[in-house]
């Protein structure tokens, strides 16, 4: 038993040698290929937070021209309103007083119109009272002179007509 007891434990002792051999064999490069994966890891992750910060100023800047593009543009367009507006009412001005001008155009023209209809009517009022109040106050000398001077009248132009001037005058 002894005997068995030294040769498992000549074997025991050979197994752990030979353990530790590849132990410091093999595992010095299995942690070193593992420390460059982490090392390569951390500086893709480094290189990455550096691209993130970097990422984030420009979109930090995109906005800050963002809004100043907005504003740029509000204040363009607040602007034009303003010239719109003040365009549309000089067109209105404009427009009103040009009614304006047709509307007193129009009612002095119809001022002239009453008035001519008004004069017109007054000259037939002045006809009618005066053939109405004629007749009687026209005497018969009146009448007879009135007469000669139709007549002579009648004989003035019938004597330039004779001489070449054919009566038109």
């Amino acid at each position: 038993m002894n005997e068995l007891f030294s040769n498992n434990l000549i074997n025991w002792l050979l197994l752990v040698v030979i353990l530790i051999y590849m132990w410091m064999r093999l595992t010095p490069t299995i942690f070193a290929a593992r420390k460059e994966k982490i090392d390569a890891a951390i500086r893709e992750a480094e290189q990455a937070r550096i691209e993130g910060e970097q990422f984030q100023k420009e979109q930090e800047a995109r906005i800050q021209n963002a809004e100043a593009e907005a504003s740029k543009i509000l204040e363009d367009a607040k602007r034009v309103a303003a010239d719109m507006a003040a365009d549309i009412k000089k067109q209105t001005e404009l427009e009103s007083a040009a009614l304006s001008k047709r509307i007193d155009e129009q009612i002095e023209a119809e001022k002239r119109l009453a008035i001519t209809e008004m004069r017109s009517r007054a000259a037939t009022v002045a006809v009618r009272l005066a053939e109405a109040s004629l007749p009687g106050a026209i005497t018969s000398s009146a009448k007879s002179r009135l007469l000669n001077q139709f007549v002579d009248q009648l004989d003035a132009g019938a004597s330039n007509g004779s001489n070449g001037s054919n009566g038109a005058k």
